[in-house]
């Protein structure tokens, strides 16, 4: 079975960036300012990845590993398991943002291709439900749900962490008090893999210190391979 040996999470990226078709779209409020796409400088790109889930130090290196600030110390993840993300950004003259929907799964519940772990091809990626925030996206991968990060020329955040892994966060999952995720529609698209989803969202995206800064009133919507973005 192939591995992949990295001291940071697996990412690829599939598609060069294109103009935003009309079945994406994204808008939210920040500082009281209304960000909002439109179909002439609006472009999109998609992305998906693998990194190792319950990371926990080691003295030996394992699948997706990552480099330790204590000597002859790694992170490893959990040997049987996988954390997969499919990722969707868009970007225009004014911002970019970029979501994650993320999971955990049993590597012999999965597909490989190459170097990746995917899902199966006959599962359902998305739902019509809420998801939690997962406060600890690129760091152990321990939490599912979806990330967010987002920023203009003035400022900018994710939803998670933006500290290493070898930093201690002070974020918990009360730090996204208040805030929500939910996937209100999922569409399929007559002949194809594809399904149009629409998502309801508030959170706070921290900055370099893990100071808060507030989205509201967003919306999403986007069309994604229904199981999920691979190559």
């Amino acid at each position: 079975m192939a591995s992949c040996k990295k001291d940071s999470p697996v990412i690829k990226n599939p598609e060069a960036p294109a103009k935003l078709s009309v079945n994406d779209s994204v808008s939210f409020i920040i500082d009281g300012k209304l960000y909002a796409t439109n179909s002439i400088t609006s472009y999109f790109s998609s992305m998906y990845g693998n990194s190792g889930t319950n990371l926990k130090l080691s003295d030996k290196q394992g699948d997706f590993y990552r480099s330790s600030w204590q000597a002859n110390k790694y992170w490893v993840g959990a040997a049987d398991s996988v954390q997969y993300y499919s990722g969707s950004k868009i970007q225009t003259d004014d911002f970019g943002i970029t979501f994650w929907f993320i999971r955990n799964y049993k590597r012999a519940n999965m597909m490989q291709r190459a170097n990746f772990y995917v899902p199966n091809l006959y599962e359902n990626y998305y739902s019509v439900k809420s998801y939690p925030y997962a406060i600890d996206f690129e760091r152990q991968g321990k939490d599912e749900g979806v990330a967010i990060k987002c920023g203009n020329y003035k400022k900018g955040g994710t939803s998670f962490s933006p500290l290493s892994i070898n930093e201690k966060s002070n974020l918990t999952a009360d730090s996204q008090k208040g805030s929500s995720f939910k996937i209100t529609k999922v569409e399929e698209v007559k002949g194809t893999d594809y399904v149009i989803l629409e998502a309801n969202f508030e959170a706070n995206v921290f900055d370099e210190k893990e100071q808060p800064i507030r989205i509201s009133n967003g919306f999403l919507r986007l069309r994604t391979l229904k199981y999920g973005i691979r190559f």
